[in-house]
């Protein structure tokens, strides 16, 4: 007997759940919503008309099509509010972020030195960028998701490239960035400002985000000198701390604990100095941030 129309269509979605999810991610930024997304999504495969289901030639697309349109007007809401957010708004570090074998997604639009950049455009700016730089896709497939034409997306990728060069940068390896984290806790850990400056780009910033549920920067540190004081002086308020290094979004990052406190720090690196201090301190995003932590000793 053949299957329902359908249950195959759910079979569809089930098997690329992981990577649908990974892309509502790379274009919201927030785990949570991005399953919400996806759920969705799921949902009104129920009502897809059998006749319709069996006009879908090419599955992935197809979801990937649903998935973004959905995520475009998620985001739309979701940027209206963080406007109103208390302080930076920062993405939701993850820990575990593994990709299927075959989801074909760039793992380096997944830093979140990346999705932070990313916040600066439009979701239609966004979306089409995603498309293009994590999944490949052409300025004529663009236009058939966003329904527009090549021409306009073109446009918004140029825009978009020009406004964020940084999120274009390839993957690193982690061996470039682990020294560095090392670096900066040793720093921090024994008061020597002079040795953080060194390791920060003179024009970096640093952008911390409590979310109005912990103390943290409400406005970022600029500066090399503000914010080598700025981390110093944390540390002498809050002495016996410890430190850890692990990976979240695909690279190393930072752990800082105390008294049931955590804070999640990742950095972006230009020209082998620190340009970019990320910290997430909100602890309703960091559930999903569960990594092999080793402790930074001495």
């Amino acid at each position: 007997m053949e299957e329902p129309r359908e249950s195959a269509a759910l079979g569809q979605w089930n098997s690329q759940r992981r990577r649908l999810t990974v892309l509502a991610y790379n274009m919201l930024g927030a785990w949570a919503q991005a399953e919400d997304v996806v759920s969705e999504v799921g949902e009104n495969l129920l009502k897809l008309d059998p006749a319709a289901a069996q006009q879908v030639r090419n599955w992935p697309a197809y979801l990937t099509t649903l998935t973004t349109r959905r995520a475009i007007d998620v985001l739309r809401s979701a940027q209206h509010q963080r406007t109103e957010y208390v302080g930076s708004w920062l993405p939701e570090p993850v820990g575990h972020l593994a990709l299927p074998e075959d989801a074909a997604i760039s793992g380096s639009m997944l830093r979140l030195g990346v999705l932070f950049l990313l916040e600066e455009l439009s979701p239609q700016s966004r979306a089409a960028y995603v498309l293009h730089h994590a999944l490949g896709y052409t300025a004529a497939s663009i236009a058939e998701v966003l329904e527009t034409s090549p021409a306009a997306v073109r446009q918004l990728l140029s825009r978009a490239s020009r406004k964020l060069g940084q999120a274009e940068a390839p993957s690193r390896e982690a061996g470039e960035i682990s020294p560095l984290l090392s670096k900066v806790v040793a720093a921090i850990r024994h008061g020597k400002a002079e040795e953080l400056v060194r390791l920060l780009a003179k024009d970096a910033v640093l952008f911390s985000d409590g979310g109005g549920k912990v103390r943290a920067a409400l406005n970022p540190v600029i500066g090399a000198q503000r914010i080598a004081r700025f981390l110093v002086g944390v540390e002498r308020k809050n002495p016996g701390r410890s430190f850890f290094l692990g990976h979240v979004n695909g690279e190393p990052a930072l752990l800082f604990k105390l008294a049931g406190r955590q804070d999640i720090v990742a950095i972006e690196v230009a020209a082998g100095s620190i340009q970019t201090i990320l910290q997430v301190s909100n602890p309703d995003k960091l559930s999903r941030a569960s990594a092999r932590w080793t402790e930074l000793r001495g």
